[in-house]
């Protein structure tokens, strides 16, 4: 069996053409870019994921035939919460309001004396990240387009239609959106109502790894793939990332250091001591839980300081090189990396950026290393609350950060727990795999597709280093002092 995994990311999209042991048979990438507009509004152009995704299925036709091997199925994972209203004819009426888009921060402060009442139902805080509250932006900002639009749909939604023709959102990306019950898995009336969302507005709600339908004839056409192919809803990015990676059952963690950071824990069931230091969302494994912690900016953060302090020449090796020329706690120079706002634990979206303890003695080399110091302090600080749920043994990461080895180093010393990273960057696609082959019948869970795929892969360890291990102890005190004193209100 081979099956076309399909990952829609923030700045790309791949396609990979997965055997059911794992082996690839081709692989393609199309990049694009958001809208980073004034005021954090953060806006993109459907056309660029239908664009890429219609390229991306030709090219796996055009290697399908060329290699003389067939594809038996198409599975879809993607970021979870960006926002495209559509009318009756399926025609976005503007571009998408994007995950990370700040323009709902006053909506948000306005209804967070709701939050507790919020998070025991859908398992989150009021935030600007779900989906839930652009959605009420909209009725409320841009009545227009909200009376206009026959759904308000995630990318998922909107790329799942241009497959199969039918409308449906699995539970990883409803329990995403702040309106859908965690416990009975349905939209919540309450919830509705007070953001104001109209049940009419939102696609039927099915479990992640179901066949949603099959590759209509009109897409069929534009990709000669064949017509009638079965498409799997594989469930979010981060969802399948972490079964990448190994999460499988409960007790089991990795962390995804991408375009946002994402720490993930499995849970077979809501667990009865939650509380609101993290966000209970669906797994990828239909009945399942995850417990996740987040950090908005990782390689975003990281890719915008290349850009601006070394240039557009500048090679991962040569950035690797001068992070580990600055020592632990570089140099004294401290960033707090909240270029988006800071998330998990307390959503302030107030939250900017900040190098602290910069004096004419610091290199850049010291503010390089000092922001990743900042980014694995945050992941830490995240392990830290889940390990208060479960014990952690150890980590697995994955992500485009993790293929720097001074910060794998630097995040191992911040946990002081070991991490494995597999020599391989396609947790999320392979994630989406092991559903979708367990969707169709090839293994009986997810767990015995992970340990056939996963078994021959190579793995670097990293342990933590105990003469590192004061040092970020320090800093973590240093960063938590300051950031209080920048943001009392939200203590």
């Amino acid at each position: 069996m081979n099956i076309l995994t399909v990952d829609v990311g923030t700045s790309s999209m791949r396609g990979i053409v997965f055997t059911q042991e794992g082996q690839a048979l081709f692989s393609g990438q199309k990049a694009y870019q958001p809208l980073y507009l004034q005021n954090g509004w953060v806006e993109q152009p459907p056309a660029d994921w239908e664009s890429a995704l219609f390229a991306l299925l030709s090219q796996a036709a055009e290697a399908a035939g060329a290699g003389g091997w067939g594809l038996d199925a198409i599975a879809l994972t993607s970021q979870r919460s960006s926002v495209i209203p559509v009318d009756k004819d399926m025609r976005p009426l503007c571009n998408a309001i994007m995950w990370q888009d700040k323009r709902v921060e006053p909506l948000c402060r306005e209804l967070e004396r709701e939050n507790n009442w919020v998070f025991t139902r859908c398992g989150s805080r009021v935030n600007p990240v779900f989906s839930g509250t652009k959605m009420a932006w909209l009725r409320r900002e841009r009545p227009d387009i909200y009376k206009k639009a026959y759904k308000l749909l995630a990318v998922p939604d909107y790329l799942l239609w241009l497959l199969t023709g039918r409308l449906a959102t699995d539970h990883t990306y409803g329990s995403r959106s702040l309106l859908m019950n965690l416990r009975t898995r349905q939209w919540d009336r309450d919830l509705l109502a007070l953001f104001g969302v109209g049940e009419e507005k939102l696609c039927p709600l099915i479990e992640p790894g179901s066949v949603c339908g099959v590759l209509a004839k009109a897409a069929a056409a534009r990709t000669g793939l064949s017509q009638g192919l079965p498409v799997v809803t594989a469930g979010g990015d981060q969802q399948c990332g972490a079964i990448g990676q190994g999460v499988v059952k409960a007790g089991a963690v990795s962390i995804t250091a991408g375009t946002g950071g994402y720490l993930i824990a499995g849970a077979e069931k809501i667990p009865e001591s939650l509380r609101d230091d993290v966000l209970c969302n669906c797994a990828s494994i239909p009945g399942q839980y995850i417990l996740e912690s987040s950090v908005l900016t990782c390689c975003s953060a990281f890719d915008w300081f290349r850009r601006e302090f070394y240039g557009p020449d500048a090679t991962p090796a040569q950035l690797d090189k001068e992070a580990e020329e600055s020592p632990a706690g570089a140099g004294g120079c401290i960033c707090l990396p909240y270029f988006q706002g800071r998330s998990t634990p307390d959503w302030n979206t107030a939250a900017t950026a900040l190098f602290q303890n910069v004096t004419l003695s610091t290199r850049r080399q010291d503010m390089l290393r000092a922001l990743l110091e900042g980014i694995a302090l945050e992941l830490a600080r995240g392990v830290e609350v889940m390990d208060s749920y479960a014990p952690i043994g150890e980590i697995t990461i994955n992500g485009g950060l993790t293929n720097s080895g001074p910060f794998n180093q630097m995040l191992s010393d911040a946990c002081g727990l070991p991490l494995l990273r597999r020599g391989r960057a396609d947790a999320t696609a392979r994630g989406a795999l092991l559903v979708a082959a367990c969707a169709l019948g090839a293994y009986g869970s997810v767990g015995e597709a992970y340990a056939a795929v996963s078994r021959n892969d190579l793995v670097q360890a990293y342990t933590p280093r105990k003469e590192n291990r004061e040092a970020y102890r320090l800093l973590r005190e240093q960063s938590d002092r300051l950031y209080r004193l920048l943001w009392p209100s939200v203590q």
